[in-house]
């Protein structure tokens, strides 16, 4: 449990700043998505080209929580975090200075890995700060202002783009990271203390990681919580192209839509909430997952239908079951990282973001002249999902032990 006395003022102030932080992924993708045509135009590229831009920043999230979470557990939570928002804004002023999409991608892998500092110490303080019910309840919280980048990101990018061209779409970024910086200064505790922390960070983050990876449950739920997920980079990856390229939809009208499938993940984390006052993470996996499998598939089957409306119902579902269960999945797992929270996080995260980088850059090579490509995106990894939890909770014999060691 936590050693640090949390009034209810001080606990809002840091779920607050922490779901800040949380939201630089979907600002880094979801603002510019309108833009990607523009994006291409100006350097010369391929749309393809440029929605690559989304799969290589997904990569580099993968990559900096595995760098990240091991620096976590050795020189404490604040300390990366500050570090990683810095790197985050300095590359969100050069992005718009450049002129060749290559040179453009490498740097959005530069970006994502100052991004990913955010996630990786939100979920470590977390676990550091709450368990149980209570740790799943605020995760809810901080993916319910996760859906705060989603709502109002594509609209924001949207109408920047319209009135000062793609290029402040990460000005803009820039100014919101400075924010962030400055609230992580004043409101973020130190939750790690200095007796708890390891010596030689990375040798020791690969001995804790060998121990979580160890672990049947952790790698079930952190592959179960990816797959999961990654239903959302689906609909980040394909949404432009199927609203604007199939359904012929303006910019504008596209930030619109985007806006209200993303209003999903508030109402149904909402609903969550509720659900755990009354039933374990566990129980609610066992119970909505099925229901999951079942609105991809209708997403799916809708996928070729030329109707806006019937096509937009279940994915509006299916997104709201993502951050229902996600958030679950995730709780479950951090609870048996143990001391190991940094690189417990640091593995959940890049599983989570090697899963995604896996299904966006699928749905990307599917192409834009149906659904079906985002449609599959997110059908494939629920029903690895459900069978994945159902066949582990079936074959488990005895809980894991592995966990005491870490």
């Amino acid at each position: 449990m936590s050693r640090i006395s949390l009034t209810p003022r001080r606990a809002v102030a840091i779920t607050a700043t922490l779901g800040l932080l949380s939201i630089f992924p979907p600002l880094a993708t979801d603002m510019y998505l309108a833009a990607l045509g523009d994006l291409a135009t100006s350097m010369n590229a391929s749309h393809t080209a440029a929605e690559l831009s989304l799969s290589i920043f997904f990569l580099g999230l993968c990559f900096g929580q595995i760098l990240i979470g091991p620096l976590t557990d050795t020189y404490g939570r604040k300390a990366p975090l500050l570090v990683g928002i810095v790197l985050f804004t300095g590359t969100s002023i050069i992005l718009p200075l450049l002129s060749n999409i290559a040179w453009f991608n490498a740097l959005r892998f530069i970006q994502a890995i100052g991004a990913s500092a955010g996630m990786v110490v939100g979920r470590a303080m977390v676990k550091d700060l709450y368990e149980g019910r209570q740790a799943a309840k605020v995760m809810t919280v901080l993916v319910m202002l996760l859906t705060i980048g989603p709502i109002v990101s594509p609209t924001l990018g949207s109408l920047l783009l319209e009135t000062f061209g793609w290029k402040s779409i990460f000005v803009t970024m820039a100014l919101i990271s400075v924010v962030a910086l400055a609230l992580s200064c004043v409101t973020l505790p130190e939750t790690l203390p200095v007796a708890e922390r390891k010596e030689q960070p990375f040798r020791t983050g690969m001995k804790t990681a060998g121990l979580l990876l160890s672990q049947g449950k952790f790698v079930t739920m952190a592959l179960v919580a990816g797959m999961i997920q990654s239903g959302m980079f689906a609909f980040i990856t394909g949404s432009s192209g199927v609203f604007q390229g199939i359904f012929g939809l303006s910019s504008f009208e596209f930030g619109i839509m985007f806006a209200v499938i993303a209003t999903a993940l508030i109402i149904f984390g909402r609903v969550n909430g509720v659900l755990l006052n009354r039933y374990s993470p566990e129980q609610i996996l066992k119970a909505v997952l099925p229901l999951f499998v079942a609105s991809t598939l209708v997403l799916t089957v809708m996928s070729q239908s030329n109707s806006l409306i019937a096509f937009a119902v279940p994915l509006w579902v299916s997104i709201g079951l993502v951050g229902l269960l996600s958030s679950n999945a995730m709780a479950i797992a951090m609870e048996l990282t143990k001391a190991g929270a940094g690189m417990g996080s640091a593995l959940l995260g890049a599983i989570q973001f090697a899963i995604a980088f896996t299904v966006s850059s699928s749905v990307a090579i599917g192409g834009t002249s149906t659904a079906l490509p985002m449609s599959l995106g997110l059908l494939v990894p629920a029903s690895f999902a459900a069978v994945l939890f159902f066949v582990a909770e079936r074959f488990a014999r005895k809980p894991d032990t592995q966990s005491a060691a870490l």
